[in-house]
Protein backbone atom coordinates (compact mmCIF):
# COMPACT_ATOMS: atom_id res chain seq x y z
CA UNK A 1 0.00 0.00 0.00
CA UNK A 2 1.51 3.00 -1.03
CA UNK A 3 1.70 6.85 0.76
CA UNK A 4 -1.37 7.68 -2.30
CA UNK A 5 -3.33 4.67 -1.22
CA UNK A 6 -2.85 5.56 2.33
CA UNK A 7 -3.75 8.78 2.32
CA UNK A 8 -7.17 8.83 -0.17
CA UNK A 9 -8.21 5.60 2.20
CA UNK A 10 -8.55 7.44 5.19
CA UNK A 11 -9.87 10.69 3.30
CA UNK A 12 -12.94 8.65 2.10
CA UNK A 13 -13.58 6.55 5.22
CA UNK A 14 -13.46 10.11 6.91
CA UNK A 15 -15.84 11.25 4.17
CA UNK A 16 -13.16 13.69 2.81
CA UNK A 17 -11.58 14.78 -0.46
CA UNK A 18 -7.83 15.30 -1.64
CA UNK A 19 -5.68 15.38 -4.29
CA UNK A 20 -3.81 12.75 -6.17
CA UNK A 21 -0.59 14.09 -6.03
CA UNK A 22 0.14 13.27 -2.38
CA UNK A 23 3.78 14.72 -2.20
CA UNK A 24 3.85 17.70 -3.88
CA UNK A 25 0.00 18.45 -3.14
CA UNK A 26 -0.74 22.04 -1.12
CA UNK A 27 -4.54 21.68 -0.49
CA UNK A 28 -4.81 21.71 3.34
CA UNK A 29 -6.68 18.13 4.03
CA UNK A 30 -3.77 16.25 1.48
CA UNK A 31 -1.30 17.95 3.09
CA UNK A 32 -2.29 17.30 6.69
CA UNK A 33 -2.89 13.52 6.06
CA UNK A 34 0.44 13.48 4.38
CA UNK A 35 1.90 14.86 7.26
CA UNK A 36 0.49 12.40 9.23
CA UNK A 37 1.07 9.35 7.42
CA UNK A 38 4.83 10.60 7.55
CA UNK A 39 4.76 11.17 11.67
CA UNK A 40 2.49 8.19 12.18
CA UNK A 41 5.50 5.63 10.18
CA UNK A 42 7.93 6.87 12.36
CA UNK A 43 6.18 6.33 15.45
CA UNK A 44 5.53 2.71 14.83
CA UNK A 45 9.48 2.42 13.87
CA UNK A 46 10.65 3.93 16.66
CA UNK A 47 7.60 2.44 19.08
CA UNK A 48 10.12 -1.28 19.21
CA UNK A 49 13.07 -2.61 17.86
CA UNK A 50 11.71 -4.06 14.72
CA UNK A 51 13.66 -7.38 12.94
CA UNK A 52 12.69 -5.93 9.48
CA UNK A 53 15.55 -2.78 10.57
CA UNK A 54 17.90 -4.94 11.92
CA UNK A 55 21.68 -4.56 10.00
CA UNK A 56 24.88 -5.56 9.87
CA UNK A 57 27.91 -2.97 9.74
CA UNK A 58 31.45 -3.41 10.21
CA UNK A 59 34.38 -0.84 9.46
CA UNK A 60 39.08 -1.58 9.60
CA UNK A 61 40.79 -0.31 11.74
CA UNK A 62 43.79 1.53 10.53
CA UNK A 63 47.20 2.61 12.94
CA UNK A 64 46.79 6.20 14.53
CA UNK A 65 43.35 6.44 13.72
CA UNK A 66 40.73 6.77 16.60
CA UNK A 67 37.38 7.83 15.21
CA UNK A 68 35.33 6.13 12.57
CA UNK A 69 32.31 7.03 10.75
CA UNK A 70 29.06 4.79 11.57
CA UNK A 71 26.60 3.25 8.96
CA UNK A 72 25.04 5.81 6.99
CA UNK A 73 21.23 4.60 8.33
CA UNK A 74 22.55 4.13 11.39
CA UNK A 75 19.97 4.90 13.91
CA UNK A 76 20.77 2.47 17.31
CA UNK A 77 22.82 -0.30 18.01
CA UNK A 78 22.02 -3.71 19.41
CA UNK A 79 23.42 -4.02 22.76
CA UNK A 80 26.83 -6.13 23.23
CA UNK A 81 27.43 -6.81 19.55
CA UNK A 82 30.56 -5.47 19.06
CA UNK A 83 33.10 -7.57 18.45
CA UNK A 84 36.67 -7.28 16.79
CA UNK A 85 36.36 -10.25 14.29
CA UNK A 86 40.16 -10.03 13.62
CA UNK A 87 41.19 -10.39 17.37
CA UNK A 88 37.88 -12.22 18.49
CA UNK A 89 37.40 -10.32 21.68
CA UNK A 90 34.29 -8.57 22.36
CA UNK A 91 34.77 -4.63 22.47
CA UNK A 92 33.54 -3.02 25.99
CA UNK A 93 30.98 -0.13 26.08
CA UNK A 94 29.93 2.08 25.51
CA UNK A 95 31.88 4.27 27.82
CA UNK A 96 30.26 7.52 29.28
CA UNK A 97 31.83 10.50 29.49
CA UNK A 98 33.49 10.01 32.68
CA UNK A 99 35.22 6.30 32.01
CA UNK A 100 36.68 8.06 29.02
CA UNK A 101 38.03 10.60 31.02
CA UNK A 102 39.14 8.11 33.98
CA UNK A 103 41.31 6.58 30.90
CA UNK A 104 42.83 9.69 29.20
CA UNK A 105 43.36 11.57 32.59
CA UNK A 106 44.43 8.72 34.23
CA UNK A 107 46.57 7.43 31.53
CA UNK A 108 45.13 3.98 32.75
CA UNK A 109 47.23 0.97 31.50
CA UNK A 110 45.57 -0.60 27.93
CA UNK A 111 43.71 -3.97 28.30
CA UNK A 112 43.31 -6.92 25.89
CA UNK A 113 39.84 -5.55 25.30
CA UNK A 114 38.94 -2.53 23.33
CA UNK A 115 36.43 0.06 24.46
CA UNK A 116 33.79 2.01 22.22
CA UNK A 117 32.19 5.35 22.50
CA UNK A 118 29.51 7.07 20.44
CA UNK A 119 30.75 10.78 19.99
CA UNK A 120 29.17 13.33 18.05
CA UNK A 121 26.17 11.39 16.30
CA UNK A 122 25.61 14.16 14.49
CA UNK A 123 28.90 13.35 12.79
CA UNK A 124 28.25 9.84 12.71
CA UNK A 125 31.50 8.52 14.75
CA UNK A 126 32.31 6.04 17.14
CA UNK A 127 35.33 6.15 18.97
CA UNK A 128 38.06 3.42 19.36
CA UNK A 129 40.21 3.23 22.58
CA UNK A 130 43.31 2.57 22.72
CA UNK A 131 43.92 4.55 19.46
CA UNK A 132 44.61 1.37 17.46
CA UNK A 133 48.59 0.71 16.74
CA UNK A 134 48.08 -1.78 13.61
CA UNK A 135 46.05 -1.81 10.47
CA UNK A 136 43.92 -3.97 9.33
CA UNK A 137 41.48 -5.45 12.13
CA UNK A 138 37.94 -5.65 11.44
CA UNK A 139 34.89 -4.35 13.71
CA UNK A 140 31.70 -5.64 13.48
CA UNK A 141 28.01 -4.77 14.88
CA UNK A 142 25.00 -5.33 14.94
CA UNK A 143 22.47 -2.32 14.35
CA UNK A 144 19.12 -0.48 13.96
CA UNK A 145 18.60 1.45 10.22
CA UNK A 146 16.83 4.01 10.06
CA UNK A 147 14.54 2.80 7.05
CA UNK A 148 10.80 3.50 8.09
CA UNK A 149 9.85 3.44 4.21
CA UNK A 150 11.46 2.47 0.93
CA UNK A 151 10.62 3.33 -2.59
CA UNK A 152 8.44 1.19 -5.07
CA UNK A 153 10.67 -1.95 -6.32
CA UNK A 154 12.48 -1.55 -9.94
CA UNK A 155 10.28 -2.25 -13.15
CA UNK A 156 11.55 -2.30 -16.62
CA UNK A 157 10.20 0.06 -18.70
CA UNK A 158 9.45 2.62 -16.48
CA UNK A 159 10.17 6.22 -16.67
CA UNK A 160 12.12 7.50 -13.63
CA UNK A 161 12.75 11.30 -13.12
CA UNK A 162 16.20 12.64 -11.51
CA UNK A 163 17.38 12.06 -8.07
CA UNK A 164 14.28 9.22 -7.76
CA UNK A 165 15.17 5.83 -5.95
CA UNK A 166 14.26 2.55 -6.40
CA UNK A 167 14.15 -1.02 -4.22
CA UNK A 168 14.99 -3.84 -5.64
CA UNK A 169 16.21 -7.77 -3.31
CA UNK A 170 16.35 -5.66 -0.02
CA UNK A 171 18.52 -2.85 -1.85
CA UNK A 172 18.14 1.03 -2.55
CA UNK A 173 19.30 2.76 -5.21
CA UNK A 174 18.92 6.29 -6.45
CA UNK A 175 19.76 7.69 -10.10
CA UNK A 176 21.04 11.68 -10.81
CA UNK A 177 19.38 11.80 -14.45
CA UNK A 178 16.55 9.29 -14.48
CA UNK A 179 15.63 7.99 -17.57
CA UNK A 180 13.50 4.86 -18.93
CA UNK A 181 14.92 1.66 -17.40
CA UNK A 182 15.83 -1.31 -19.28
CA UNK A 183 15.84 -4.73 -18.73
CA UNK A 184 18.46 -5.47 -16.32
CA UNK A 185 17.51 -5.31 -12.40
CA UNK A 186 19.95 -3.50 -10.12
CA UNK A 187 21.63 -5.93 -7.58
CA UNK A 188 25.05 -4.27 -6.50
CA UNK A 189 26.17 -3.32 -3.72
CA UNK A 190 28.28 -0.51 -3.95
CA UNK A 191 28.74 2.13 -6.66
CA UNK A 192 26.65 2.67 -9.72
CA UNK A 193 25.38 -0.10 -12.77
CA UNK A 194 23.23 0.56 -15.28
CA UNK A 195 20.04 -1.22 -15.30
CA UNK A 196 20.56 -0.99 -19.42
CA UNK A 197 18.52 2.46 -19.87
CA UNK A 198 18.92 4.05 -15.81
CA UNK A 199 22.53 4.25 -14.01
CA UNK A 200 21.41 3.16 -10.44
CA UNK A 201 23.64 4.38 -7.82
CA UNK A 202 23.61 1.93 -4.50
CA UNK A 203 22.28 3.54 -1.38
CA UNK A 204 22.74 2.76 2.00
CA UNK A 205 21.30 5.75 4.00
CA UNK A 206 18.83 6.66 5.98
CA UNK A 207 15.30 6.36 4.66
CA UNK A 208 12.65 7.96 7.28
CA UNK A 209 10.09 8.89 5.20
CA UNK A 210 8.09 8.85 2.06
CA UNK A 211 9.64 11.10 -0.67
CA UNK A 212 7.10 10.06 -3.42
CA UNK A 213 3.61 8.79 -4.05
CA UNK A 214 4.48 5.50 -4.73
CA UNK A 215 6.63 4.66 -1.71
CA UNK A 216 5.02 2.22 1.00
CA UNK A 217 5.65 1.82 4.81
CA UNK A 218 7.78 -0.97 6.07
CA UNK A 219 5.69 -1.73 8.70
CA UNK A 220 1.81 -3.08 8.48
CA UNK A 221 -0.20 -0.69 6.14
CA UNK A 222 -3.25 -1.50 7.95
CA UNK A 223 -1.57 -0.49 11.64
CA UNK A 224 -0.59 2.31 9.74
CA UNK A 225 -3.75 3.72 8.41
CA UNK A 226 -5.63 2.84 11.39
CA UNK A 227 -3.45 5.05 13.48
CA UNK A 228 -3.39 7.59 10.80
CA UNK A 229 -7.67 7.55 11.05
CA UNK A 230 -7.62 7.91 14.57
CA UNK A 231 -5.93 10.73 14.51
CA UNK A 232 -7.36 12.79 12.05
CA UNK A 233 -10.55 11.97 13.79
CA UNK A 234 -9.25 13.12 16.80
CA UNK A 235 -8.35 16.75 15.08
CA UNK A 236 -11.82 16.64 13.39
CA UNK A 237 -14.14 15.45 15.90
CA UNK A 238 -15.05 12.32 14.47
CA UNK A 239 -15.78 8.90 15.95
CA UNK A 240 -13.29 6.27 15.52
CA UNK A 241 -12.66 3.06 17.68
CA UNK A 242 -9.58 3.17 18.77
CA UNK A 243 -7.10 -0.12 17.83
CA UNK A 244 -3.77 1.34 16.97
CA UNK A 245 -2.33 0.51 20.29
CA UNK A 246 -3.33 -3.39 19.84
CA UNK A 247 -2.65 -3.61 16.52
CA UNK A 248 0.70 -1.97 16.84
CA UNK A 249 1.43 -4.50 19.68
CA UNK A 250 0.00 -7.62 17.88
CA UNK A 251 2.48 -6.59 14.87
CA UNK A 252 5.30 -6.64 16.84
CA UNK A 253 4.29 -9.94 18.51
CA UNK A 254 3.90 -11.73 15.61
CA UNK A 255 7.40 -10.39 14.03
CA UNK A 256 9.36 -11.07 16.81
CA UNK A 257 8.92 -14.54 18.54
CA UNK A 258 10.91 -15.51 21.35
CA UNK A 259 12.35 -19.11 21.35
CA UNK A 260 12.40 -21.57 24.47
CA UNK A 261 15.66 -22.76 25.57
CA UNK A 262 14.65 -25.33 27.98
CA UNK A 263 11.47 -26.86 28.62
CA UNK A 264 12.12 -29.03 31.88
CA UNK A 265 9.18 -31.52 32.78
CA UNK A 266 8.48 -29.54 36.30
CA UNK A 267 7.65 -26.57 37.63
CA UNK A 268 11.21 -25.91 38.61
CA UNK A 269 13.11 -27.07 36.00
CA UNK A 270 11.08 -24.98 33.30
CA UNK A 271 13.26 -22.14 31.63
CA UNK A 272 12.17 -19.84 28.91
CA UNK A 273 13.85 -16.58 27.25
CA UNK A 274 12.43 -13.36 26.68
CA UNK A 275 14.78 -10.40 25.11
CA UNK A 276 17.72 -12.34 25.25
CA UNK A 277 17.18 -13.48 29.64
CA UNK A 278 16.71 -17.00 30.34
CA UNK A 279 14.42 -17.07 33.42
CA UNK A 280 12.65 -19.72 35.06
CA UNK A 281 8.74 -19.77 35.22
CA UNK A 282 5.75 -22.75 35.22
CA UNK A 283 5.47 -25.27 33.29
CA UNK A 284 3.63 -24.40 29.86
CA UNK A 285 4.36 -20.83 30.29
CA UNK A 286 6.50 -20.05 27.90
CA UNK A 287 6.97 -16.39 25.74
Amino acid sequence: MTLRSIVENVANEAGYTVESNVIASTETTTKQLRTMVQRINRIIGEQYNWPVLFASGSFTLTAGQSAYPLPAAFSQYHYNTFWNSSTRWRLLGPMSEQEYADIIGYGLTSTVFQRFQFRGLGSNQILIEPTPSTSGEVIIFEYVAERYARPATWTTGTLYGAGAYTFYNGNYYTTTSGGTSGPTPPTHTTGSVSDGGVTWTYYDGAYPEFLADTDVSIFSEKTLEQGVLERFAEIHGLTVVPKFDVQLNEDYSRMNPQKILLAGTTAQDTMYARDGVATFGTFGTFI
